[in-house]
């Protein structure tokens, strides 16, 4: 399918690898062309080096005020405009109530909800000189159902969700569409250290692929089409939406 992003101009943060990098792949499939960004610029090279002339780089962390407002006067300057933002952050370190600190909770904050409240911000009026202009938040299955030991995500992943909702009605009019992607367990390296974490890897993505009715993991690649698909003027009519990529994981009726 034709998903009508040749020669869109899309950013994707958080993209060196894993999730981020893999919505950015699928984009680039598409001939659009992706900025990126992360914290490291080796990974950022080399990442590139993957997507091909389609993609650049901005070394940022969008933890940081000072940093999304440099990525965004970068487009600006280059571009001129934007025409999809995948918001993304990695997902805040694991820990149960009685391990965080207030030092975590203020870190998990800023990595996980002020980047995106301050990506959308900045990334508005460039959105608002696209004519199919998109807004797609990668948060976690964790909104629908918690995940033991992952507390931060767990309570602020949701806020996320309830910022889309309501973005959906405040900038519905403009045409902008906001949506969220949730994955649930996908072969990453993020997810592989969840499972070292639990002191037995093996035994522990065993438990989660017996809980999936696909019985398997998720493909990287399988999440970065539908991130593209989402973002993409093909999915013109969906909007503050919330879709699972889990394998079915998440067995709730709403």
């Amino acid at each position: 399918m034709d998903l009508s992003l040749k020669d869109k101009i899309l950013l994707v943060t958080a993209a060196s690898r894993g999730l981020g990098f893999s919505a950015a792949k699928s984009l680039v499939a598409e001939e659009a062309n992706v900025v990126i960004c992360s914290r490291d610029e080796s990974s950022l090279k080399h990442a590139v080096d993957m997507l091909g002339k389609r993609a650049r780089y901005v070394v940022a962390d969008v933890s940081k005020k000072e940093d999304v407002s440099m990525l965004l006067d970068d487009i600006k300057s280059k571009s001129g405009k934007l025409d999809g933002l995948f918001v993304n952050a990695g997902g805040p370190p694991p820990g149960k109530f009685a391990d965080l600190s207030d030092e975590d909770w203020f870190a998990g904050f800023k990595l996980t909800l002020m980047s995106a409240i301050r990506l959308t911000r900045e990334a508005l009026p460039l959105l608002r000189l696209s004519d199919a202009p998109s807004v797609l938040y990668s948060t976690s299955i964790s909104v629908k159902q918690p995940i033991g030991n992952l507390l931060l995500s767990n309570a602020l992943r949701p806020a996320v969700i309830g910022m889309m909702r309501t973005l959906a009605d405040e900038i519905g009019s403009d045409g902008i569409r906001v949506n969220a992607i949730c994955p649930g367990y996908i072969s990453t390296e993020r997810v592989k250290e969840l499972f070292e974490a639990s002191g037995d890897a093996e035994a522990a993505e065993n438990h989660i692929t017996n809980n999936i009715p696909l019985k398997r993991l998720g493909n990287p690649d399988e999440f970065g089409a539908v991130s593209a698909f989402l973002l993409s003027p093909v999915a013109s009519y969906i909007h503050g939406a919330l879709l699972l990529v889990d394998g079915g994981l998440y067995r709730g009726m709403m």
